[in-house]
């Protein structure tokens, strides 16, 4: 029978190696991703000012999507929030 220092070193190396196959496979899948003010092209076009306009539209959702006295829930499921952010967000994902 193998004594505990034996079992407690094989355990360390398979540890080792499931990791670092692990992290070798999720570094392969990770796109290279570049936001820049003109837009890049690297397989992503991102713009900052494009980001900034829908988040900014987003944040300021709950304001434009309800009428005034109406219970605000924001982006919640099913809420005019949500409805308002889904189409709202259509154009812009579609152009990316």
């Amino acid at each position: 029978m193998k004594d505990k220092l034996q079992i407690k070193i094989e355990v360390a190396v398979i540890t080792f190696i499931l990791c670092t196959t692990a992290v070798s496979i999720i570094q392969r899948n990770i796109p290279n991703v570049a936001a820049s003010e003109q837009g890049g092209d690297n397989g992503f076009i991102l713009s900052s000012e494009m980001i900034h306009r829908v988040t900014e539209n987003l944040s300021n959702m709950v304001y434009t999507a309800y009428d005034d006295g109406e219970l605000r829930k924001g982006r919640a499921f099913g809420s005019k929030g949500e409805h308002y952010a889904a189409d709202y967000l259509v154009s812009p994902l579609t152009n990316i």
